[in-house]
């Protein structure tokens, strides 16, 4: 479910005075230097300091973004922030700083720091606020192995035997299998047990696995049953050695039905959808109000790790059917 307006800027704001404060209080930082006129919040950053004589950018996003649509764009931002501001005062590059409350995994965090940005996560904002005696969100990601129990060891176990797992026909089985623990686990609850080989009263679509949506307490999944026609989360299986084309989107295409299972369908590949397959999803939606996500293996590392950090994995699906729309 997204978040009302009020609520949402509320927390926005909440959080990036929470990184403000963080500034100030550390002995890095010299005195911040609030937003300045025509380069602040409108100018591609949040808040300015200095360093070691050096001014650095900071962006606070309070919304983790964990799609690769999402941290291009934020990375863009800053590096477009970064152009304008030296233009207008001259001197060195600033450096940059992104900020969110989450966390990312080592794919996506690479992406990041490969763009000369330094990231504040969660972990590494809780772990100052504890030094530096200031209260933290409490939506700010847990530091991952802070407590070592089932659900770390098992998500630690899944991303490991991800690795292992080789694209192709013959380890399609054991991709399979691995799939439907991993759906279980991140998923489950609130959705309900993954029931896998579900067939039609017809006996020709055989859907890989079903997860049914009873949720009723107003959040993601509730709302992707109200506004998507999410009744059962439909869930393909797809371990090929390359990126799921035309023939795999109109595959699952043809299990979604409102009358049957609902409209909306996760294909699991080991590799991003090639531009057909993106345009034959847009294709489905504007056409035939059918929505399918594609997971790829950083995504799924992607949330593995935020089940970790004690946070809701299905933030991901939620940014990517966002960007999505967006994108149309």
């Amino acid at each position: 479910m997204e978040d009302s307006g009020d609520a949402s800027s509320a927390r926005g704001y909440e959080f990036e005075h929470f990184v403000l404060e963080i500034l100030r209080r550390s002995q890095e930082f010299e005195v911040p230097i609030t937003a300045r006129s025509g380069y602040g919040p409108d100018g591609g950053f949040d808040m300015a300091a200095e360093r070691n004589g050096r001014t650095v950018l900071i962006e606070a996003k309070v919304v983790t973004p964990q799609t690769v649509t999402r941290i291009q764009g934020a990375v863009a931002q800053l590096e477009a922030a970064a152009d304008r501001y030296a233009e207008a005062h001259g001197g060195d590059r600033p450096e940059l700083i992104l900020a969110f409350p989450g966390a990312l995994s080592r794919q996506k965090e690479a992406m990041v720091r490969g763009a000369r940005l330094t990231i504040w996560d969660g972990r590494y904002l809780d772990a100052e606020a504890r030094r530096l005696g200031i209260k933290a969100p409490s939506y700010l990601a847990t530091p991952l192995r802070a407590s070592w129990d089932e659900n770390t060891t098992h998500a630690h176990d899944l991303l490991d035997r991800l690795q292992a797992l080789v694209p192709g026909a013959d380890q399609w089985i054991s991709y399979e299998n691995y799939c439907e623990e991993l759906l279980n686990f991140l998923f489950v609850p609130p959705l309900k047990t993954a029931i896998s080989q579900s067939r039609d009263e017809q006996h020709i679509n055989r859907r890989d696995f079903v997860l049914p949506n009873y949720v009723m307490d107003g959040t993601f999944w509730q709302f992707m049953r109200s506004h998507y026609e999410a009744y059962y989360v439909v869930a393909e299986v797809k371990n090929l050695a390359r990126s799921p084309g035309k023939h795999e989107i109109l595959q699952v295409a043809n299990y979604l039905n409102p009358r049957g299972t609902g409209l909306f369908s996760i294909i699991l590949a080991r590799h991003m959808m090639n531009d057909t397959a993106k345009w034959i999803c847009r294709e489905q939606w504007v056409q035939h109000n059918k929505l399918i996500v594609g997971l790829d293996d950083d995504d799924v590392r992607q949330m593995l790790v935020t089940k970790m950090a004690d946070d809701d994995p299905a933030e991901l699906i939620r940014q990517k059917i966002e960007d999505f729309r967006l994108g149309i």
